[in-house]
């Protein structure tokens, strides 16, 4: 009895290392193979039914990267266009991309994402998140431009058409990530800590994001909120049942309080970035 008893325990103990050594690995394992290859479906879907949820996160001091330019409407293809100049090798990109994954679902639909890592050599090492190189960006309400500068291995990626590339350096001399919000807004850098991600793979990350309580969360949504706000505030608040969100009006009202920085105005009528894609 006794030795059956030991066997059964055994048993129950394998089992139960089994179950803790693969949370563990899919919680904290840096999947490599997986870089660089398109999110599924049914993670597209996933992040639909994310995107509508988390409107009741705001932070006052996570507008400290958010810079106020005006109200001269900057158009691609007759909508107000939203620009990102990111690196894939970028920790505070891919911390980003959270974020702004978010925000770009609640007025419309992204495919073509792809998997990413940050370089495994710099700070925050193979911070977890997506690159937009190949996505396309389907909305009735804004358009997308999306500009991944260099790869995860610091080599030349998608170039910089000369004028972006020129607002770009004027703004931030630089500084990536760069999420320019049509002629209303910039953000330069990120508002999410890549620490907060430390360790975590794609699965747990998104599991976090589910719950409502943890860090993770918090974090991504609370950015991911000042990013729908801004764009609100560009694109005349739609659509209704995004931009008329309780907490999305009191941050656009937060942001119009943000000092007018000086900017090179661009003309009303014209459609500055009628421009082809890299």
């Amino acid at each position: 009895m006794i030795k059956r008893y030991k066997k059964v325990l055994l048993s129950f103990l394998i089992v139960v290392v089994v179950i803790v050594s693969s949370f563990i690995i899919l919680t904290y394992s840096s999947n490599n193979s997986l870089i660089g290859i398109d999110v599924s479906n049914s993670i597209n879907i996933r992040f639909s039914s994310i995107s509508s949820e988390g409107y009741n996160y705001f932070n006052q001091s996570y507008i400290k990267a958010v810079h106020y330019i005006g109200n001269n409407t900057a158009f691609y293809e007759g909508k107000p266009v939203i620009i990102f100049i990111g690196a894939e090798w970028c920790p505070y990109c891919n911390a980003e991309s959270w974020a702004l994954l978010i925000a770009l679902e609640r007025f419309g639909n992204i495919t073509g994402l792809q998997y990413m890592e940050s370089s495994s050599s710099d700070i925050f090492p193979n911070t977890h998140g997506f690159s937009f190189t190949n996505v396309n960006y389907s909305s009735k309400y804004i358009s997308f431009l999306e500009y991944e500068y260099q790869d995860r291995n610091y080599q030349p990626l998608q170039p910089v058409p000369q004028n972006i590339y020129k607002l770009w350096m004027n703004l931030t001399h630089g500084s990536i990530p760069f999420i320019y919000i049509a002629g209303h807004f910039y953000q330069a850098g990120s508002n999410i800590y890549p620490g907060i991600l430390a360790g975590k793979n794609w699965t747990y990350i998104i599991s976090q994001i589910s719950n409502k309580s943890s860090p993770i969360a918090k974090a991504i949504y609370t950015s991911a909120n000042i990013l729908t706000a801004m764009i609100c505030q560009a694109d005349g608040n739609h659509p209704s049942y995004v931009c008329d969100q309780e907490l999305i009006q009191h941050i656009e009202q937060d942001l119009l309080q943000l000092p007018l920085q000086p900017l090179l105005y661009l003309s009303s009528n014209e459609d500055f970035w009628v421009t082809q894609k890299a």
